[in-house]
Formats: structure tokens, C-alpha cells, sequence
């Protein structure tokens, strides 16, 4: 495995904390595994998906059962508080080196801080954006349907649907 290149969240690993990113109610807890990620992925069993991506993915004022990721079976490596995008791109950059063949699905939330979205052909990679795409491996994020305890993000309402809609979109 590969430790969390976001020096923050990894700092965090093997601990519990009550306020993470923009949620500072001390409502949810945040578990950081052994790598400096959000405690859900079963590093012990080959993932159908990986997921990379901004603080939807990481499930910000959500409990980790409610997060969209926890129906599929993969792995989240979702970066959340102070990130970059590069520091998505370079999770994703050591989880290649893993030689793990499965679907690598992208969610990109600042529309402005994209970067080149061209990483390869491959029919395995998709993306998830703030905004229509026409690639077919391109879904548009959803609009909130509900906020997470923080009100700064998406609520269980709507990880359930977009759930719903990437499993429909990725068959």
C-alpha cells in the first residue's frame, strides 16, 4: 500500500477525531486508518473500484456507513481539509504501481482547479465532474438534495442517489 501523500491526513493515521475539513461540529467521527486515509478500505481483499478524488468521496459530515463508496466494493482514498488536486494525482500515481486491474473512477469537485483530465484512453478510468462532460467515461456530480451536519456538503440523501446513479452508470 501507499501512505496518504496529504501530509495532514496522514499525520491523522491510526487516530479519532470529531472535526475534520469544514465540519467542525463534533458530530462525526473521522477514523484514519494505518495510511492516513478515512477508515473504510479493506486493504486485504482486491476492490472492483478505486476511488480518488476531493471531500464528497471522503464523506465530510457524514457518517463512513453513509458515504456512496461504502455499496461498491473498493477502496477510498478520498482527500479532505487542506489538499490539492495533484495530491489526488499522486494517490493515484502509487496505487498504479499496486498493479491492481480494476475501475479507477475520479470525483473532481472545483471546476477551476482541474487538471488535465487526458490520463490515458483507458476504458477502465471514469470521471465524475461539477459539469457536463461528453466523454462517455464522464458523469456529471449531482446537485444536493440534502447537507451533510456541517452544511457544507453533500447528506445522506444525496450519496444514496448518487450512489444509485454511478452503479447504473459504470454496468
Amino acid at each position: 500500500m501507499f501512505k496518504n501523500p496529504n501530509s495532514y491526513m496522514y499525520e491523522a493515521r491510526n487516530s479519532t477525531t470529531d472535526s475534520w475539513g469544514k465540519d467542525s461540529t463534533g458530530l462525526i467521527k473521522y477514523t484514519f486508518d494505518q495510511y492516513g486515509f478515512r477508515n473504510q478500505n479493506n486493504y486485504n481483499e482486491s476492490p472492483q473500484y478505486v476511488f480518488f478524488g476531493c471531500s464528497l468521496l471522503f464523506g465530510i459530515g457524514v457518517d463512513i456507513e453513509n458515504v456512496f463508496t461504502k455499496k461498491f466494493q473498493c477502496w477510498n482514498f478520498g482527500l479532505a481539509g487542506r489538499y490539492t488536486e495533484d495530491q489526488i494525482l499522486d494517490c493515484y500515481s502509487e496505487f498504479k504501481k499496486l498493479k491492481i486491474d480494476c475501475k479507477v473512477i475520479f470525483v473532481w469537485r472545483n471546476r477551476d482547479l482541474l487538471p488535465d483530465l487526458n490520463l490515458g484512453q483507458d476504458h477502465k478510468i471514469y470521471h465524475c465532474l461539477p459539469y457536463r462532460s461528453k466523454p462517455k467515461n464522464h458523469i456529471r456530480l449531482m446537485d444536493n438534495l440534502d447537507y451533510d451536519v456541517s452544511g457544507t456538503h453533500w447528506g445522506i440523501k444525496t450519496h444514496q442517489k448518487f450512489y444509485k446513479l454511478l452503479s447504473h452508470f459504470l454496468q
